[in-house]
Order: C-alpha cells, then sequence, then structure tokens
C-alpha cells in the first residue's frame, strides 16, 4: 500500500482501523510502522473522528440551550418606550382612511392627470385662440433649455 492509497483509505473508512477489512487493515498497519508520514496521517485522522463524535454529542444540547434562551428572553417585561415629542403621528395611527381611500384615488389620479396635460397637453394660443400641438422655442422656458448653445451650436 502506498501513502496516497493509504490516505484515500482514511478519508473513505476514518481513523479506526479496527473498522477496515482484514487485508486493508494488515496493510495498512506495515505502512504505519515503517513510514512515519503515514503515522502522521493516521494520528491526523483519529484527531479528526474525535472532533466529529465530540461536536455530534455536544450538538444535542445546543438546540435545547439555545431554545432555552429564547423563551427566557421573551418572558421578560420590555423595556420601557420612549415616548415621540409630538403625539400626532400616534393620532394619525388612530385614524380611520378606509372609506377614504376611493376620495384619494381619484384625487391623485386627477392631478396626475393635470400635470400631464399641463406639461405635454395641446397649448391655446393666446392671440389666436387655436390650439396648437407644442408652442414655439421662443415661446417656453423649457425651450430655452433646449436650444443650441449659441457659442458653439452644440445641442443638449
Amino acid at each position: 500500500m502506498t501513502l496516497a492509497e493509504f490516505q484515500d483509505v482514511l478519508d473513505a473508512r476514518g481513523g479506526d482501523m479496527s473498522l477496515w477489512p482484514a487485508e486493508l487493515r494488515q496493510a495498512a498497519e506495515r505502512l504505519v510502522a515503517a513510514d512515519p508520514q503515514a503515522e502522521a496521517c493516521l494520528r491526523q485522522a483519529r484527531r479528526l473522528d474525535d472532533l466529529v463524535r465530540h461536536g455530534l454529542r455536544t450538538r444535542a444540547a445546543l438546540p435545547d440551550a439555545a431554545a432555552a434562551r429564547v423563551v427566557g428572553r421573551l418572558t421578560r417585561d420590555l423595556p420601557r418606550q420612549r415616548r415621540f415629542a409630538l403625539p400626532w403621528p400616534a393620532l394619525l395611527l388612530e385614524v380611520d382612511l378606509a372609506p377614504a381611500r376611493l376620495r384619494i384615488a381619484a384625487l391623485s389620479a386627477v392631478a396626475c392627470l393635470g400635470i400631464a396635460l399641463g406639461l405635454f397637453g395641446p397649448d391655446l394660443d393666446a392671440a389666436g385662440g387655436s390650439a396648437g400641438v407644442g408652442a414655439a422655442p421662443s415661446d417656453s422656458i423649457l425651450a430655452a433649455l433646449l436650444e443650441p448653445e449659441p457659442m458653439t451650436g452644440v445641442r443638449p
């Protein structure tokens, strides 16, 4: 058995050689007796097995202890809460807006429509009274922002 094969068997079967098949155990014992590096690998595998066993034993107690801590904290009284200086936020919590929701939605929809028509809707010419699709660049404040720069002629 080579050291690489021994390491593979250690990884697969663990550090307890008494659980290995007889032919593997005998070859591993000969290798451990002859090679100090194989002995170090065996010690490391046994230490890893011990850590796993210890972790499995203590792990059963951990969830119970954590649950006990949580339940212990839940049974204590809550700390005194700070009060807000102004009483109006607390008063707003008591207002029932359920009957007014449709009215509020309609008002906000009409406001959005008014803003959209004001920005993008047809403009009425003050002199002729005819409806136009947009204002001339000189008539709009927005057009001043979109005109080319006087020195370079670059458009935004």
